[in-house]
């Protein structure tokens, strides 16, 4: 049972990195607490710890399943409330539409399709780039091209992986530093 709480402890719980890191992984569907700590590459009890503490502040709900324990979203509010945090921090730093030449990177499969707008997300940490490639793909018309240069890690992999399941051609070319993550919308 979620107990109730102030809109400052509420804030105190989404200031922790791991936390937001949590959610934006609960956007995607419920994990059992042994699959979130694999993905943040972090320790069981306190992946367990979090999750817990989260419920409690009525964050997320429980489900019981034969696998142990998931646990999820417990509103689409929350991501909403994320989304429009992210959204007041990128008013000063929107994207770029590209107009003139540019460089077209090379893979092994050749050249890269060019895109229609940029969107450099280097420095910032989740939930930002997830969100904010989210709000400039709604934005974009089918069959434009987002080229999002994005250094951090967990982005650099949830980000192509959240849109080519959800159909979206994309491709990627991660230097290790930084990766660019080409994505067409349908």
């Amino acid at each position: 049972m979620s107990r109730r709480i102030s809109l400052t402890e509420l804030f105190k719980v989404l200031a922790n990195q791991k936390r937001l890191e949590i959610l934006m992984l609960l956007m995607d569907g419920c994990l059992t607490a042994t699959e979130v700590a694999s993905k943040l590459d972090m320790n069981i009890s306190t992946a367990y710890r979090y999750l817990l503490q989260m419920q409690d502040f009525g964050l997320l709900t429980i489900i019981k399943s034969k696998d142990g324990d998931r646990f999820d979203l417990s509103s689409p509010h929350i991501l909403h409330m994320i989304e429009e945090a992210t959204e007041i921090l990128s008013i000063s730093k929107q994207s770029a539409v590209l107009s003139g030449k540019f460089v077209i990177y090379y893979n092994s499969e050749g050249n890269l399709p060019q895109p229609q707008r940029i969107l450099d997300v280097r420095g910032e940490v989740c939930p930002i780039p997830d969100l904010r490639t989210k709000k400039e793909l709604e934005l974009m018309q089918n069959g434009e091209i987002l080229l999002v240069i994005v250094d951090y890690p967990i982005s650099k992999e949830r980000i192509p992986s959240y849109y080519k399941r959800l159909g979206f051609d994309v491709w990627l070319v991660d230097n290790g530093k930084e990766a660019k993550i080409y994505i067409k919308k349908p």
